[in-house]
């Protein structure tokens, strides 16, 4: 009896996935159009230069260069999430938008921790 009813939830749980593959709202990033690749990489320019510029205008205002990129990060969260939603109305899974938009701020945090060094240094 407790075979059976292991076996009829496995087979549940078998035809459930495959439903749910087959009616998947989301498209594979195989499917993705240069024009898409393009837009998707527009909104990500547009996030850096924001945090760029955000920084070196707040850098006069904190002692601390962290400080400032935390503050910039902060002000262009909008841009950022603006960047997850492009991708989201693509069709393409919430996953992969979250995924794309935090290595986006990550690199971006990045990248402006040394610009932010080199101007407090006067270099």
């Amino acid at each position: 009896m407790n075979r059976q009813i292991v076996v009829a939830m496995i087979a549940l749980l078998c035809y459930g996935a495959t439903l749910a593959e087959e009616h998947s709202p989301n498209r594979s990033l195989a499917d993705m159009s240069n024009d898409e690749r393009i837009e998707i990489m527009r909104l990500a320019t547009l996030y850096d230069s924001c945090v760029y510029t955000e920084a070196m205008t707040a850098s006069a205002n904190y002692s601390d260069i962290r400080h400032a990129a935390d503050f910039a990060l902060g002000q262009c969260h909008t841009t950022l999430m603006e960047l997850e939603a492009g991708i989201s109305t693509m069709g393409f899974e919430l996953t992969y938008a979250r995924a794309f938009s935090n290595r986006t701020r990550n690199r971006a945090a990045r990248k402006i921790m040394p610009e932010l060094a080199v101007r407090r240094g006067g270099g």
